[in-house]
């Protein structure tokens, strides 16, 4: 395979990558903690908005799931360059691009699904509370495994290209 076309692919994926995670660690730095600051009732109706336009917005859409595309097409390469420096790296940076993509798939999603079912006109204001509490606390966890997963990836994919 030429060595030009595994560089320019892993480096588009590494950057693709990394904007993916820099996507999630909005959410874990501040957009989580500003939604809860406007109390549960507030907080579970702006993130139902939120998950509704990530759901058919194809900007977003295609850069997030795109990203796992192209560490999938990099983690190919560097598998047929297993003997080749730098290639374990990208393998492994893909591999952890890959499960960024398997943690939103397998559960922020399904979390996602699950505030979009709540009929908020017949919980109580305590139910709100426990329900956003626990939306908040375990969606939370599993976008900064996410977001680390994607950001540790996109580094060892772009190590990787540095050394072959």
């Amino acid at each position: 395979m030429n060595s030009n076309l595994f560089a320019t692919v892993t480096s588009l994926a590494a950057l693709a990558v990394a904007a993916a995670a820099g996507m999630m660690y909005v959410f874990s730095t501040f957009a989580m903690r500003g939604l809860d600051r406007t109390g549960p009732v507030s907080a579970l109706t702006a993130m139902r908005g939120i998950n509704t336009e990530a759901n058919t917005n194809a900007a977003f859409l295609l850069a997030y799931f795109g990203a796992a595309v192209l560490a999938v097409v990099a983690g190919g390469f560097a598998l047929t360059r297993l003997g080749q420096p730098g290639a374990v790296w990208v393998l492994v940076g893909a591999a952890l691009a890959l499960l960024a993509a398997v943690i939103t798939v397998a559960f922020n999603v399904p979390l996602n699904n699950h505030l979009e079912g709540l009929d908020l006109t017949r919980l109580s204001a305590d139910d709100m509370a426990r329900e956003w509490s626990a939306y908040l606390s375990t969606w939370s966890a599993w976008n900064h495994a996410r977001t680390a997963a994607g950001a540790l990836g996109a580094v060892l994919m772009t190590v990787g290209v540095q050394l072959r």
